[in-house]
């Protein structure tokens, strides 16, 4: 025999042998696999799943579609606010004093009313034993055409966040 006289031939189809069985295995195990999952496909793909799964994806989008309808509406409505925001009284400073050193008592204050820029008014209202005057003075981002009296530049300082309201 051939085979049994030379070793290195022996050795050789052996390793083949070997080979081929575990190719065969391997195959086996693989197609046993591809098996499984080709069933779990079909019953996922067939029948009442396939029809519910593409009207599932098709509401899907219609949701995503109406989503970002919806957060373009939200975003412009957020800048259309934001724009409101700024023009609308965000600050403001209170200064009570008495005007007229003790007489009165501390009925008399300024007050500042101030946006986002810093634009607004000052009011003063000083009150007298019998009444009351009322000066306004407008505020141009923190600045005004007018003099202030040190009453009302401490509403304004404390408006702007300059001043602590509690400071004298």
């Amino acid at each position: 025999m051939i085979l049994f006289d030379n070793p290195i031939l022996f050795v050789i189809i052996v390793i083949l042998i070997a080979i081929s069985i575990t190719s065969i295995i391997f195959s086996v195990i693989a197609f046993g696999k591809y098996n499984s999952l080709n069933k779990k496909y079909e019953l996922f793909m067939t029948g009442r799943d396939a029809e519910t799964l593409e009207e599932y994806f098709i509401d899907l989008q219609k949701d995503i579609d109406h989503l970002i309808e919806d957060n373009n509406k939200n975003k412009e409505s957020i800048r259309k606010l934001n724009r409101i925001t700024k023009r609308s009284i965000q600050k403001v400073g209170f200064y009570k004093y008495d005007a007229f050193n003790e007489k009165t008592g501390k009925r008399s204050f300024a007050l500042a009313l101030l946006d986002f820029t810093n634009s607004g008014f000052v009011a003063t209202c000083q009150s007298l034993g019998d009444g009351t005057i009322i000066f306004i003075k407008n505020v141009e981002v923190g600045t005004t055409s007018t003099k202030l009296g040190p009453e009302e530049e401490k509403a304004l300082e404390i408006a702007m966040g300059q001043r602590d309201k509690y400071e004298d």
